[in-house]
């Protein structure tokens, strides 16, 4: 079998048998593309350490992160894993290689108490909403005459459950009106590998948003059933959702913001606030505690900085 048929078969194995998300389909199919091109037609069974070597020689010369090129050498493994288990090579010969990498310990960016406030305060004022707007259908409304009005109301909601939920934006972008459910005040939730999980909505005002937001969207010829549209009424995506936050941020003087800085900023306050570790890492949808103890990093960091400021010794000197 050539290696460009390998990495196919791969790939449908991963969309059909594993059910990857297309996202991390589109990466997968990126990496392994990278090592096709190297090999060109090159039969599986041909290949051997020396080639992996030479992929690995070259992925640090492109000066690719070591993250990005962990990622590209976890993505060959897994394919050549499951060509030896589909026997159609009878040893896989990456177990001779040697592609451990040291990855930098590098600590989730979180957004400011203050900056969390100025974001959510100018999509209130983008819409004509005061601040500390109370979320009812006779306030928003008549404010909302528009698609265009509509995003602002999208970048709104979307600001509000990104950091009262914890979900990533593929996972925001994917909720069905059918797993909002209103009167247990919680969302279902599809993560990585298809594995579901309930989020909560904490405040009336956040499920009066949200009610709001589902009687407005139904204004435009909308023939899906995802709660996030577009202007267009179509399914909202990753990207516009990012858009919208990335304008809101320009508009608010802050640097840089991305949805997935709000999932930092979720997790470092829910521990800062006293929530068990173990009901954080089922909210944030983390199979391993491990992930979710990156955070109480942060939150020492945090807790230095107080301590020090302090500086409790100052009373006994």
């Amino acid at each position: 079998m050539l290696i460009q048929e390998a990495s196919r078969h791969f790939l449908l194995h991963c969309q059909y048998a594993r059910k990857l998300s297309p996202h991390t389909l589109r990466a997968y199919k990126r990496d392994l593309d990278t090592f096709v091109e190297l090999v060109e037609e090159k039969n599986v069974l041909d290949l051997n350490k020396h080639h992996f070597k030479r992929y690995l020689y070259d992925l640090h010369q492109t000066g690719l992160s070591i993250r990005s090129i962990k990622r590209r050498i976890a993505c060959l493994k897994s394919m050549f894993r499951w060509l030896e288990q589909e026997e159609v090579i009878n040893s896989n010969p990456m177990l001779k290689v040697d592609t451990s990498l040291k990855v930098p310990n590098l600590l989730p960016r979180n957004i400011s108490k203050k900056n969390l406030r100025k974001m959510l305060n100018t999509a209130r004022s983008e819409l004509g909403l005061a601040k500390e707007a109370s979320y009812d259908l006779s306030n928003v409304g008549p404010l909302v005459r528009s698609s265009k009005d509509l995003n602002k109301l999208t970048c709104i909601l979307s600001l509000e459950l990104l950091f009262a939920t914890g979900v990533r934006v593929s996972e925001l972008v994917n909720i069905e009106l059918n797993q909002v459910l209103m009167r247990e005040r919680k969302v279902k939730v599809l993560g990585k590998g298809q594995r579901e999980r309930f989020v909560f909505l904490p405040s009336v005002e956040l499920l009066s948003l949200l009610n709001t937001y589902v009687t407005l969207r139904g204004r435009l010829n909308v023939e899906h059933l995802y709660l996030f549209v577009n202007s267009r009424g179509k399914q909202a995506s990753p990207h516009f959702i990012r858009k919208l936050i990335r304008k809101t941020a320009e508009k608010a003087k802050i640097e840089k913001v991305t949805p997935h800085m709000y999932r930092h900023s979720s997790a470092c306050q829910l521990l800062e606030s006293g929530v068990d570790i173990r009901y954080v890492q089922k909210l944030l949808g983390h199979q391993s505690i491990l992930t979710t103890q990156l955070y109480t990093h942060v939150n020492d960091n945090e807790l230095q900085k107080k301590i020090t400021k302090a500086n409790i010794r100052s009373f006994i000197a």
